[in-house]
C-alpha cells in the first residue's frame, strides 16, 4: 500500500469530493483542502478563469495549486478534494498519484437532476448529455489514477466506512490540529 498522510479525493463534479472529505477530514482530525477553494482564493472563480484562459489554462493553474498544496504539506493527514478534472491533466495526475493516496468516488449519473447547478460548472457547461460525455472521456483516467474506488450514494455512509479503512492503514499518524495557508502561485 502507498504510505502517505494525504488521502486526494477525486472523481466527477458532484460526486462528494468536498462533502465527504469535510466529514472524513472531521471524523480523523485531519486537515480539510479544497483545490478547488484553494483555486479560488488565489486567483479568482473557476468559471472566470475558464472563460478567459480556456481549460488548458485552467489545468495549468490547478496543477501549480496542487503542487504548493503537495509540496507545502506539514506531515499531518490531509484530506485533499481535487478538482473533477485535476486527474486528466498529465503532470496534476502524476503529482496525486506520488504524493497521495488517491480514492475515486464515483455516483450515479441518473442520481443528477436535470436543473443540477452541477451542470453549470465549467467543462461540463449545461447538459447531463455533456456530463456523460466528460465522465465517458475521464473514466480510464480515474479507474488508473486511484489506489481504491468507491460507490457515493449516501455521502455519511461513505464518509463512515472510508474512515474505518483509513484508520486502518498502518502508517498514518491520526492527530491534527490547524489548517494553513498557503502561498500564492497566479
Amino acid at each position: 500500500m502507498k504510505q502517505s498522510n494525504i488521502i486526494a479525493l477525486i472523481g466527477m463534479t458532484g460526486c462528494g469530493k468536498t462533502s465527504v472529505g469535510k466529514m472524513l477530514a472531521k471524523r480523523l482530525g485531519a486537515d480539510f483542502v479544497d483545490l478547488d477553494e484553494e483555486i479560488v482564493s488565489r486567483c479568482g472563480a473557476v468559471k472566470d478563469i475558464f472563460a478567459e484562459k480556456g481549460e488548458a489554462g485552467f489545468r495549468e493553474i490547478e496543477c501549480e495549486v496542487l503542487r504548493d498544496v503537495l509540496s507545502s504539506h506539514n506531515g499531518r493527514l490531509t484530506i485533499l478534494s481535487t478538482g473533477g478534472g485535476a486527474p486528466t491533466y498529465p503532470p496534476s495526475r502524476a503529482l496525486i498519484r506520488s504524493s497521495a493516496y488517491s480514492i475515486w468516488l464515483r455516483h450515479g449519473v441518473d442520481t443528477i437532476p436535470k436543473d443540477s447547478p452541477i451542470l453549470t460548472r465549467p467543462p461540463v457547461n449545461g447538459s447531463i448529455e455533456n456530463y456523460k460525455k466528460l465522465l465517458g472521456a475521464r473514466y480510464p483516467i480515474y479507474r488508473s489514477t486511484a489506489d481504491m474506488t468507491v460507490y457515493n450514494v449516501y455521502p455519511q455512509r461513505t464518509a463512515a466506512v472510508l474512515t474505518r479503512k483509513i484508520q486502518s492503514f498502518k502508517h498514518l499518524t491520526l492527530t491534527n490540529k490547524a489548517n494553513k495557508k498557503e502561498k500564492h502561485p497566479c
